[in-house]
């Protein structure tokens, strides 16, 4: 189980790994031909949602409305869980990976992981 920091917006998502080894960057697309289509984006959280399920801990960041709409779909989806695991919401427009991990900094203060290169996954 780790800790994780997940950027999203309407079309993708970076996800952060807090680990005691390091932090591991994954992504992940959302598919779809319409990407306004409602079982497009079901997908995509559902599959966000297997990616997170050995969470502790889970901050979620994102310019938009994709943060609360994935909030809203663990909660409505047999995902309460995961759901709970979140431990903050915050508005970022489109950071780059350090000012991610800056804003991450304040939320998972026990780690002294920061300073160690990110592990592509």
């Amino acid at each position: 189980m780790s800790d994780f920091a997940v950027w999203l917006d309407s079309e993708k998502a970076q996800i952060f790994n807090l680990k005691t080894t390091g932090i591991e960057k994954s992504h992940l697309e959302r598919g779809g031909a319409d990407p306004k289509s409602h079982s497009s984006a079901e997908h995509f959280f559902h599959e966000l949602a297997l990616k997170l399920k050995n969470a502790n801990h889970i901050l979620l960041m994102g310019p938009g409305l994709a943060k609360n709409h994935f909030k809203t779909h663990l909660e409505k989806h047999h995902h309460e869980g995961i759901a709970k695991k979140i431990i903050g919401v915050e508005n970022s427009d489109h950071p780059t990976d350090n000012q991610i991990l800056a804003t991450v900094r304040k939320f998972f203060v026990k780690y002294d992981l920061f300073n160690s290169p990110i592990i592509p996954g």
